[in-house]
């Protein structure tokens, strides 16, 4: 082999590595390429979709394509969810986790469809928020423990609460509520928050516990009246309006969360890229200052890594299911 012709060789060779290099890089920096779909697995105008729509214009941002928010609500959320978990690994179908669908539903439900670990790949929490104990302004009942008393005092099941399905956050804290009092208090599941906080307003129903994001708009114009919250301490949005540990159900806590996730499977540097997006979205104070006005609790930056976030569902899983059992919620 002739000097030259080994150049040449050794020339060719290189170009050929430094051409792989430069695919892989571009092939690593093309996600993603087209847009990305976001499964809601609650129905439009929850509080799941709302922090859900705020997020994912901002990361639509962050990820130079948009994100499409797709709600797919019913059965306590077990549908959307079960979609997500048979999504293609790929980075194209993400979806929102919340503890309603990851938690309560393995207790609720004999088979929801996916196992809340094995099944996703978890980015990061999101968001959290606490519950409002709301009845209609035409209520009789003007503070929370008037209306406990009432529950006491009546026949099992007097008293109807809604909520937005089986295995929500506010079918859960109802039912804590009634085992609290010791008194049933029928459950009237709807198919999604804004009907169950209509049934509030018509009277169909006599009361509700609502995420808050959800409830507000109700509640500042008047159509609802808040009676408590169901967090440990009271929000900064309504300073006045007591827990429900204040009013007579001691160490009631009930509260929710919600996190970004994809299907198993998901490539680590997928999984990277979108944590590395959201880090970024959720740093933004005027992002932070919205979400915060609507009533959510945010996590501080930089967000919890994945694997923190899913031990934050191992936790709950541990604590809550054996809690929903002694509740008597059956599983469907």
């Amino acid at each position: 082999m002739t000097k030259l012709y080994r150049r040449k060789a050794i020339a060719c060779a290189l170009f050929s590595l430094a051409s792989v290099a430069m695919w892989g890089a571009r092939a690593e920096a093309a996600y993603p390429d087209r847009p990305v779909k976001l499964i809601v697995p609650y129905a439009a105008g929850s509080a799941a979709d709302t922090l859900t729509r705020v997020v994912a214009s901002a990361l639509a941002e962050q990820l130079g394509q948009p994100v499409v928010v797709e709600n797919k609500g019913g059965a306590g959320g077990t549908i959307g969810t079960t979609d997500i978990a048979r999504a293609k690994p790929d980075g194209y179908a993400l979806g929102i986790a919340a503890q309603g669908t990851f938690v309560n539903n393995q207790a609720l439900y004999k088979s929801p469809g996916y196992d809340s670990i094995k099944d996703f790949t978890f980015i990061s929490e999101i968001a959290d928020v606490q519950n409002l104990l709301v009845v209609s302004d035409k209520s009789p009942y003007q503070s929370a423990p008037a209306l406990l008393e009432a529950i006491k005092a009546q026949p099992p099941e007097t008293f109807r609460y809604s909520s937005s399905g089986v295995g929500t956050s506010h079918h859960i804290a109802g039912a804590t509520v009634a085992k609290y009092l010791d008194k049933p208090i029928m459950h009237v599941p709807y198919t999604g928050a804004q009907q169950g906080l209509a049934a509030i307003i018509s009277g169909d129903v006599d009361m509700g516990l609502y995420n808050m994001p959800a409830a507000m708009g109700l509640v500042t114009s008047g159509k609802l009246r808040p009676l408590a919250v169901t967090g440990p301490k009271r929000s900064s949005l309504l300073p006045d309006v007591p827990t429900l540990d204040e009013s007579g159900l001691k160490d009631y806590s009930v509260t929710l969360w919600w996190g970004l996730v994809g299907p198993a499977g998901l490539p680590a540097d997928v999984s990277t890229r979108l944590y590395t997006a959201l880090n970024k979205v959720m740093s933004t104070q005027a992002l932070r200052d919205k979400l915060i006005s609507l009533g959510f609790t945010l996590p501080d930056t930089p967000i919890p890594q994945p694997a923190a976030f899913q031990d934050l569902v191992r936790r709950d899983l541990a604590q809550w299911v054996p809690v929903l059992k002694q509740l008597g919620t059956a599983a469907q």
